[in-house]
């Protein structure tokens, strides 16, 4: 499948993405074992276990997550086998980078995961996430926490903007479309 949507400079990106975000273990493969390595990296099951409100949101961000991980393997399984691998992936972003170019949206299945993902984390105040809070959401994806910041600082426009979903969401719509090697949008995985 030509992946059109995506520009070249964006493949290192891309590739980066993967293996930071979602396949955990660095086998190479997406699957479930990746997604429950990431809910307990988030909510771990013993702090789970001594309170009731952590156990509400593990139970919320593990029904997301396999939402999600069922979603993508219905889109991009090619092959059948239960897993993404990178290839699979790709080609799922080269739809979803596609849909963002003609429309400026994700489709609802993966904004689902955002969702998830921005929810999961334990934020003062969900409508005005601090540079440290979204620093260390995003060290759980493996993104070293300098590049975080100057993401935030550009995505908040130096705090003029309040980082709320809406603003997060939009953040990772700049991060899939932008095509400048080394803006602080690309997280430093470019």
């Amino acid at each position: 499948m030509p992946r059109d949507n995506i520009p070249k400079t964006a493949v290192k990106k891309l590739q980066q993405f993967f293996s930071k975000t979602l396949d955990t273990n660095n086998d190479g493969l997406v699957n479930w074992t990746d997604f429950e390595a990431a809910i307990e990296s988030i909510v771990s099951a013993e702090d789970a276990a001594k309170n009731a409100r952590l156990k509400i949101l593990r139970k919320r961000t593990e029904q997301h997550f396999q939402k999600y991980f069922w979603d993508l393997c219905a889109i991009g399984d090619a092959n059948n086998d239960g897993n993404i691998d990178l290839d699979e992936w790709l080609d799922v972003m080269n739809d979803i980078i596609g849909g963002l170019k003609d429309k400026n949206e994700f489709p609802e299945w993966y904004e689902g995961l955002h969702k998830a993902l921005f929810r999961a984390n334990e934020f003062l105040d969900e409508r005005a996430v601090s540079r440290s809070e979204f620093g260390n959401m995003l060290l759980s994806w493996d993104i070293d926490e300098a590049n975080a910041g100057k993401a935030y600082d550009f995505i908040t426009e130096h705090g003029k903007k309040k980082m709320d979903y809406h603003l997060f969401s939009e953040f990772m719509k700049k991060f899939f479309l932008n095509e400048t090697p080394n803006h602080p949008i690309n997280l430093g995985l470019d």
